[in-house]
């Protein structure tokens, strides 16, 4: 057994990460999870659904991996870029208390060179964890890693994790096996050389990476090990990968993704924006836009939910006042309805409301008398000279087959 296999060497980047991730969410935690043990379709069938495979990238089933170029391309691998990226968005700000979310990712990876040699240290640029707000750029092969390309304005928003094993000297490259992180450029923050823990990315072998960001202190910690090893103690985005080739090629090859954060809830309007969309929008503008030198900030999501509860009271509201306005129809008759000629051998109608204030509510002083069809009341109308009798049917006369019968009902009124 390789000696290798009894010592494990880790390697430590902590670095102090700005807030450069600016959105809002309401004040409600929620925790987002992603799970690949591997990358079998077998296993998964989701995986195509879950992650969106830009670029030169591809899922080898097979081999239970993501692959960075696409090694059955019959075309030369050499300046490809690819990206795979979590379809779903992860919320990295409160800008309530402009806290950023704290976040872990675990993977572990592999290099290949195109030849599929182990011994061969010319490595083809590098595999990059990044976090960009969104999922339809692929960057620029080479020293760009897949992350940025021409079009993306200086202050695009990524953050990128690379394991680099190509020496640029033009970005600052320390060597052709190192770590760094990238804010926003291609030139690294903050890089480490890899040799001096005894790991080197591309001998062939599984590495797994750590890299935890506490978002309390805005501090992030890369760990670099053999796969196996347990962890050692001591704007809407969008999380994923990418890598690219060179002059020089490799295949990065992705066997497995962990991901777990805490972050805010909040609701998402679905956005093409890309760095290509905009700079077509700046060509087209022309000099129109040139002279405000500001772009439009899009509307928050807040004003879609304000508008939402609005409409839903409005309508709770207007169907509440409908319900009540029809049942006072039903119960008082209006007073401007036009009535047809009476003929002077048929009876008026009266309101209910009159009847009451003739017979007093209909009180017992007035009773006259009672039979099985109902009570009979002594009243005198407002306008009236001589008293008038009233009858009030008994519910047990209406309900039987007499009462029933509308005609006949008419002839004892």
């Amino acid at each position: 057994m390789d000696i290798c296999l009894y010592y494990c060497f880790f390697l430590l980047v902590s670095i102090e990460v700005f807030s450069i991730l600016v959105d809002s969410s309401p004040e409600i935690s929620a925790r987002k999870h992603v799970f690949f043990p591997d990358f079998s379709l077998h296993n998964n069938s989701k995986i195509l659904h879950d992650l969106k495979l830009l670029g030169s990238a591809k899922l080898s089933n097979e081999k239970r991996v993501i692959q960075i170029p696409d090694d059955s391309q019959a075309t030369d691998l050499r300046h490809q870029a690819g990206r795979a990226i979590y379809s779903s968005p992860v919320r990295l700000l409160d800008p309530v208390t402009k806290t950023p979310t704290s976040f872990e990712t675990t993977f572990s990876f592999q290099f290949n060179t195109s030849n599929n040699t182990r011994t061969s240290r010319d490595g083809g640029s590098s595999l990059t964890f990044i976090i960009v707000p969104d999922e339809f750029t692929v960057g620029r092969a080479g020293p760009w890693l897949g992350v940025l390309n021409d079009a993306c304005k200086d202050d695009y928003k990524a953050v990128a994790v690379k394991f680099d094993t190509c020496r640029d000297l033009e970005f600052g490259g320390p060597n052709d096996n190192h770590v760094g992180i990238n804010l926003g450029s291609i030139v690294s923050t903050r890089a480490i050389n890899a040799s001096d823990v005894g790991i080197f990315l591309n001998d062939g072998s599984v590495h797994r990476a750590w890299i935890a960001y506490d978002g309390t202190r805005g501090w992030m910690d890369v760990r670099i090990g053999s796969d196996g090893r347990d962890y050692p103690s001591t704007k809407p985005t969008f999380s994923g990968f990418s890598a690219s080739t060179g002059n020089m090629t490799q295949i990065h090859n992705l066997l497995s993704w962990n991901f777990s954060s805490i972050s805010q809830p909040f609701l998402l309007i679905p956005s093409t924006e890309t760095c290509e969309n905009n700079t077509m929008l700046q060509q087209i503008a022309g000099a129109g836009s040139s002279g405000s030198g500001q772009h439009r900030q899009p509307e928050p999501a807040h004003g879609f939910l304000i508008f939402i509860v609005v409409s839903v009271l409005a309508l709770v509201i207007f169907l509440a006042m409908y319900c009540i306005s029809r049942r006072q129809r039903k119960d008082i008759a209006l007073p401007g309805k036009k009535q047809r000629p009476r003929p002077p051998n048929k009876p008026r109608r009266f309101t209910l409301s009159e009847i009451s204030v003739a017979t007093r509510a209909f009180s017992e002083l007035e009773c006259l008398g009672s039979d099985y069809r109902g009570v009979y009341y002594r009243g005198k109308l407002p306008n009236g000279r001589q008293p008038v009798a009233g009858k009030r049917f008994s519910s047990q006369f209406l309900s039987s087959q007499q009462g029933l019968d509308k005609r006949r009902l008419l002839e004892e009124i």
